[in-house]
């Protein structure tokens, strides 16, 4: 294992030069300082967290703004729990992380949330940027607090993030398109489901819409893609009468692409007759879309990992805040296809999890 001394001695310098730098003391001037970076760079040294911050007897505040979820909305369970998982452990480092939840519907309860959340004077923030107006208000407010902060699942583009930590929704809706590709057989017809009800939904789905046109641009330039768009609040009989009448209009519809976590909701929503011809796609694990792939109901659901987003969300600004370890714009998570088939033996740290709490 690579130690102070052995980077001191490299560098030709005192063990507490090396450590001023790890630490940003200052009084090391700049070409030391470059020099003793570029060999801990080299070495692949990285501070234990836990003795560091033992040792500076330093305590961190940190805050992460999230929507609540429910029985109906349970997609945000899941980077929540990863976000947990990840505290508990960073609690031993000096680091308290305080969760702060809002209604994923209402932007007055995002800003509210906040309000209580930039009270505990957070030393940085974790947050998933919903609504547009309202997350420009919360910005102004960190930057000018000097409060760093990274974004999770969702990325705004603009703002000066340390980091985003989630899904490239293009790749995911191109994806998507290949598998609708390769359930189909000539003359089949698409239809993508858009069920829109926030902003944050919409801009995550734009980018798997666009995704998915841009394969069948590319492979099928001549196959007939339609979109049906939906607001969940216009309730269940208004989409269900909808969507059926659709497919009864358009009999050729054989591959039906949902760029939500709600593809469970829509497939409860078409008539049995029209389901039972259908190959359906969509994203997200959650209880209901894993149950309805069980089924067989849904042909695949792209997964994007979400436990493991919330935890490493944590564990990237724990690194950034005890030794400055500046994290890289993006950490993208894994696109996974799951099946009736393989989906038990996915998300095994998000299982074992729940089985120990």
């Amino acid at each position: 294992m690579i130690t102070i001394k052995d980077i001191a001695k490299e560098a030709n310098v005192s063990a507490g030069t090396v450590d001023r730098v790890l630490h940003n003391r200052g009084g090391v001037s700049p070409e030391t300082e470059t020099k003793i970076k570029k060999i801990l760079k080299q070495k692949k040294f990285k501070v234990n967290l836990i003795a560091s911050s033992l040792a500076m007897k330093k305590y961190y505040n940190l805050a992460t703004l999230i929507p609540q979820y429910d029985e109906e909305n349970l997609f945000w369970k899941s980077p929540y729990s990863g976000i947990q998982k990840a505290s508990q452990e960073v609690s031993a480092y000096g680091i308290e992380n305080k969760v702060f939840v809002f209604d994923q519907f209402d932007p007055k309860s995002y800003l509210k949330a906040f309000q209580k959340l930039i009270k505990t004077e957070p030393n940085a923030v974790v947050m998933v940027p919903f609504f547009f107006k309202e997350t420009s208000k919360i910005i102004h407010i960190l930057d000018e607090k000097k409060i760093p902060y990274l974004f999770l699942n969702a990325d705004l583009k603009g703002y000066k993030n340390l980091c985003y930590i989630g899904q490239k929704s293009f790749d995911a809706g191109v994806l998507s398109g290949k598998l609708s590709h390769l359930c189909s057989k000539n003359g089949d017809e698409f239809l993508i489901v858009l069920t829109r009800k926030n902003i944050h939904d919409y801009g995550a789905n734009n980018e798997r819409v666009k995704g998915f046109n841009s394969y069948f641009q590319q492979n099928i330039p001549d196959a007939l893609i339609h979109q049906l768009k939906f607001d969940l609040s216009d309730g269940f009989e208004k989409l269900s009468e909808k969507i059926n009448s659709f497919l009864t209009e358009h009999p050729s519809v054989r591959v039906i692409m949902v760029p939500s976590s709600r593809v469970s909701n829509i497939c409860s929503a078409i008539e049995k007759d029209h389901l039972s011809g259908l190959k359906v796609i969509g994203f997200d694990t959650t209880p209901q879309n894993e149950d309805a792939l069980k089924k067989g109901i849904v042909a695949f659901l792209i997964s994007q990992k979400s436990f493991n987003q919330g935890y490493k969300s944590i564990t990237t600004i724990a690194s950034y805040l005890v030794h400055r370890e500046m994290p890289p714009n993006e950490i993208t998570t894994p696109l996974e296809i799951i099946t009736k088939e393989n989906y038990k033996y996915s998300h095994s740290e998000e299982r074992n999890y729940y089985e120990e709490n």
